[in-house]
């Protein structure tokens, strides 16, 4: 609950410090005066947007600090952490666009002040009746009154849920994974068994060249070899059988020294014939030129093969289609085991959908009980504010799908008299909206209300005898939690039991506390317009001792 509040530069709001001590308090004043300084400061406080229109036209900036009794708060730090359950929360907010929010003097996000002051107070304004045509908002203060049993289910529920929907998206990645690799290893099978049939290696390719290479260069030697050995041995021409005949002749040109002559036709011919036998065992050590031919053609084939698999894998290297190989061998078994791993997933989906589908049917029929026993609260409270002739109504409208919050939107509808059921939203007044809104606070469960909760003229609309009933309600619910009330109505302002008045001076809103004879003036105002009227101020005195508010 707010103990404290310091307000410096907001709005018409230049300085003032405020102590609250009552159970159900209210802030009176005049149109004008600034009684909306004093939300937008308790909205500032509460972590809502600042903007620079709410600075003090006179200031460079604004600041609120609120002392507040606060039980621990989770998903914050130990050093942020209320102190013998006192919790201070501060803000400033500069008109250079800069701001600054602590927590028991200690600096924190903007968005931790909101989480801790959530539980702590809430402000309800006209604009809160627009939250009960939000089927989300429904939703909740529905489930807000289902017990522990829904919370328990709910909480299965989006367990379930959020697992359903994580093993799907691990199914979705699954199946986009093998397909990729499908496409990508597509002919990986058969590439793997020409690299096997191949036994190809990094340097195969270059190998391979190499010795095709030598082969077309021992077929070019051989036909050289084969075209000299036909040129020295034809039988008619040939080098052979000229240098015989030449032999024979030189043999007449020897006379005189034949021994000389004759020594060196012979070593002649001994070494042609020598060069001939020489190059004819070379012709006949070569390999046939069948087999040459073969052994060629099976080199040919192998680097063809080779070639083919780099084009079609677009792949530049040998020693990269090894690498692709051992890539491909990999994703292959991956492939084998990941359709094992789909398959328990997708029964482990199948299991988690029917979870799914069996707890939010379970939740649906937890929250029809949840919202016939809220309805009939708050019909119940909205007899008592003067709405007899109404009939409250919860309806669970099921949807299509499963959330993680379950298949169903609350709707609430109204019925009036000789009319059929509407959604509130279409059916009732601004008045009805603002009883129907007191009725649901009064009917949540206590831990489901805040420290203190700020009703900003939620009231407006109603009058004389309805006007008292709300104030009675408030007052009622005050005894739950810290009710402060802006108001203009004198019936409710009479029964609190501590009162501020607002009003302007100048530039600058002051709020004062008021009491005794100042109490009994500012009901005057509120009933006649004039403070100083004995009728109104008799009329004060009656109200403030009938309703039974502190003088």
């Amino acid at each position: 609950m707010i103990e404290e509040l310091e307000i410096h530069g907001v709005g018409g709001i230049r300085e003032t410090s405020l102590s609250f001590g009552g159970s159900f308090i209210v802030i009176t004043g005049e149109s004008g005066a600034g009684k909306s300084s004093l939300v937008r400061a308790l909205e500032f406080i509460a972590g809502r947007r600042a903007q620079l229109n709410h600075i003090h036209t006179l200031e460079e900036a604004c600041e609120v600090r609120a002392v507040m009794t606060s039980e621990p708060i989770p998903g914050i730090s130990e050093k942020c952490q209320p102190q013998d359950k006192m919790l201070i929360a501060r803000r400033t907010f500069a008109r250079s666009g800069k701001g600054r929010a602590s927590l028991q003097e200690q600096t924190v996000p903007l968005t931790i002040l909101a989480h801790a002051m959530e539980t702590n107070v809430v402000i309800q304004s006209q604009f809160a009746q627009l939250g009960l045509l939000d089927p989300l908002k429904q939703l909740e203060l529905v489930d807000s009154c289902g017990g522990e049993e829904l919370k328990r289910a709910l909480a299965e529920l989006e367990i379930a849920f959020t697992s359903a929907l994580a093993t799907e998206k691990e199914i979705f990645a699954l199946k986009k994974r093998r397909k990729e690799s499908e496409s990508r290893f597509d002919d990986a099978p058969s590439v793997l068994r020409q690299i096997k049939a191949l036994e190809l290696k990094a340097d195969s390719e270059a190998e391979w060249e190499k010795e095709l290479r030598e082969m077309e260069r021992g077929e070019a030697v051989q036909r050289s070899l084969r075209l000299i050995a036909e040129k020295m041995n034809n039988a008619e021409g040939g080098l052979l059988d000229q240098l015989e005949k030449i032999a024979k002749d030189l043999y007449g040109y020897a006379s005189g020294d034949e021994k000389r002559w004759r020594g060196a036709i012979e070593k002649t011919l001994s070494g042609a014939q020598e060069l001939s036998n020489l190059i004819s065992e070379a012709c006949r050590g070569a390999a046939s030129a069948e087999d040459s031919e073969e052994a060629k053609e099976r080199l040919e084939k192998k680097l063809g093969m080779l070639r083919k698999m780099k084009r079609t894998l677009n792949i530049q290297s040998a020693a990269a289609l090894l690498a692709y190989a051992a890539e491909a061998e990999k994703e292959l078994e991956w492939l084998k085991e990941s359709h094992k791993e789909l398959e328990e997933l997708e029964k482990r989906a199948l299991s988690l959908r029917r979870e799914t589908s069996r707890l939010a049917i379970e939740v649906r029929a937890l929250r029809k009980e949840s919202a016939k026993a809220l309805a009939a609260k708050v019909n119940e409270h909205l007899g008592g504010l003067g709405m007899e002739y109404a009939a409250f109504n919860i309806e669970i409208e099921p949807l299509d799908r499963v959330r993680s919050t379950g298949a169903e939107n609350a709707i609430f509808t109204l019925a009036l008299p000789d009319q059929k059921p509407l959604p509130v939203g279409k059916n009732a007044s601004g008045g009805e909206l603002s009883r129907i809104l007191i009725a649901l606070q009064l009917s949540v469960g206590d831990d489901k209300l805040p420290g203190t909760l700020v009703f900003d003229e939620v009231e407006a609309g109603l009058g004389g005898k309805t006007a008292l009933f709300a104030g009675c309600k408030l007052r009622q619910l005050s005894r739950r939690c810290r009710t402060i009330l802006i108001t203009h109505q004198a019936t409710i302002a009479a029964m609190a039991d501590q009162h501020f008045v607002v009003k302007r001076d100048g530039e600058n809103t002051e709020i004062t506390e008021v009491a005794g004879e100042a109490r009994e003036r500012e009901i005057a105002r509120m009933l006649s317009g004039d403070e100083s009227s004995y009728e109104a101020l008799e009329h004060a005195k009656a109200l403030l001792e009938n309703s039974g508010g502190e003088q």
